[in-house]
């Protein structure tokens, strides 16, 4: 395997179908790309891009707008399916024509699902297939698309992790990105590529840290949830197996229960976390249970159903080098045994709040969750391998030319400010815009706004003060 991946244009290029939603147009693109791009040969995949115009350019000539690539969130997350001309989309289409990516495994690229994978032929060539698809493929993806498509260089919007992505192609590839707009998304530890298990353990430990203050926050909106929480895990672990049957067919353990919290860090998430619990319960003749209604809502909740890669790779997203060891669950074990207070039944049974726990994936959800439940080996693996340390190159960032402007968001539960002001400090000549107004939802809240302000920031059209 070579040290550094080879960037080259794609093998194939094929233009699809073109159609409109209202105020854009919409093309589709295939490109057939290495799965591995340190190898000279081996496997292709397909990624798939859809090219947006507004509707009132695409009759003129569209090829002399810019490009913007936009990158997603995730990991494992497809690009938006716009249905029409609104929030930061619009906005970009009155510049640029943009590039929604479905990141490798995802959407119409080559899916990397339960099904997919355990056609492999067996655990270790399923993990050494999932190997690629951390940030640094991704990026790899997009210089095949750029030089497919004969741009000399492209500006980038990334959010979340695709701010994650955004910061390794700054690393790997500065010289063919334009400017780089990241919102929630300067990645941890990119400033001193501090490698696993303790990169990995500290952010964890920052997470768990500011899922404890939004559960506060939701508890002091929401008392009477106080006493909802401690009835339905009082209820769950006295159930035969500790937990109830849910609709797909996994389980509802209070563990489980515990991940609603993954919703405090978007804008209405204590407001659908509150409806949930208000329909937690209905009775009849024989006594009360848990409703359908709850249920259902527990799991269109959490992620994992569509978007597998999301539960395999989320750890491996942070680890700059070393294996994660499930670093998730082992920050939560210590702070288990030093406070107890991530434990829900013993919380229940003392009357206290029970604890929410946020975006992180614990070892259990590949017993509960009945689609995840094929990829427990898979999981596993995962968390035992060596990852690359490549995701950042520190010495890059710092002599970094490119205009780059980041909106952090002071309170995000998902990136932890402290870790993304230093590598915002890492990154020469960078920009931030740095606010409590918003989530790490901010840019589906309020996107054109934040779009604008980030271009400029990027554009030196905002002065620097």
């Amino acid at each position: 395997m070579a040290a550094a991946p080879v960037y080259r244009a794609a093998k194939t290029h094929t233009v699809g179908a073109t159609h409109r939603v209202r105020g854009l147009q919409l093309t589709d693109h295939r490109f057939e790309v290495p799965l591995d791009h340190w190898a000279t040969d081996g496997a292709a995949i397909t990624v798939f891009a859809r090219e947006v115009v507004a509707a009132d350019k695409a009759s003129t000539d569209s090829s002399a707008l810019p490009w913007l690539v936009f990158l997603q969130g995730g990991p494992g997350f497809e690009s938006p399916r716009p249905s029409e001309a609104s929030g930061w989309l619009k906005t970009a289409c009155e510049s640029f024509r943009v590039l929604l990516l479905d990141q490798r495994g995802t959407g119409q690229s080559t899916r990397a699902s339960a099904s997919t994978l355990q056609r492999l032929g067996g655990l270790q060539p399923a993990a050494n297939y999932l190997s690629h698809f951390r940030a640094d493929s991704i990026v790899a993806d997009c210089e095949a698309l750029r030089l497919s498509l004969g741009v000399t260089s492209w500006s980038l919007l990334g959010q979340s992790f695709g701010g994650f992505c955004t910061v390794t192609y700054l690393s790997f590839a500065p010289g063919s990105i334009k400017e780089a707009l990241i919102t929630g998304g300067l990645a941890p530890h990119a400033d001193d590529a501090l490698t696993c298990p303790a990169a990995c353990d500290d952010v964890y430990r920052r997470l768990f840290w500011r899922v404890r203050t939004q559960t506060a926050k939701f508890y002091q909106r929401f008392p009477g949830d106080a006493a909802t929480m401690r009835a339905i895990v009082t209820h769950l672990a006295s159930q035969p197996g500790g937990g109830v049957a849910l609709p797909s067919g996994g389980v509802l353990t209070p563990q489980g229960l515990q991940m609603l919290g993954w919703a405090f860090g978007g804008a209405a998430g204590f407001e659908s976390v509150h409806y949930l619990l208000e329909n937690a319960w209905e009775s009849d003749a024989l006594g009360t249970q848990l409703s359908l209604t709850f249920l259902r809502g527990y799991e269109h909740t959490l992620p994992f159903d569509g978007n597998p890669l999301y539960a395999l790779l989320h750890e491996a997203c942070y680890a700059n080098g070393g294996a994660t060891g499930w670093s998730a669950q082992r920050v939560r074990s210590s702070l288990e045994d030093a406070h107890g207070e991530l434990d829900p039944v013993a919380a229940a049974a003392k009357g206290h709040p029970v604890a929410f726990t946020g975006e992180m994936v614990f070892p259990f959800i590949f017993d509960e969750v009945a689609s995840l439940r094929p990829l427990k080996a898979l999981a596993h693996a995962l968390a035992e391998r060596p990852w690359r340390a490549s995701l950042y190159d520190v010495q890059q960032l710092r002599r970094n030319t490119t205009p780059v402007a980041a909106c952090s968001y002071f309170e995000d539960m998902y990136v932890d400010f402290e870790c993304a002001q230093r590598t915002a400090g890492a990154i020469a000549g960078a920009r931030q815009w740095v606010t409590n107004e918003y989530l790490h939802s901010g840019v589906r809240e309020d996107g054109p706004r934040i779009f604008k302000a980030l271009l400029a920031l990027a554009r030196d059209e905002e002065p620097v003060r």
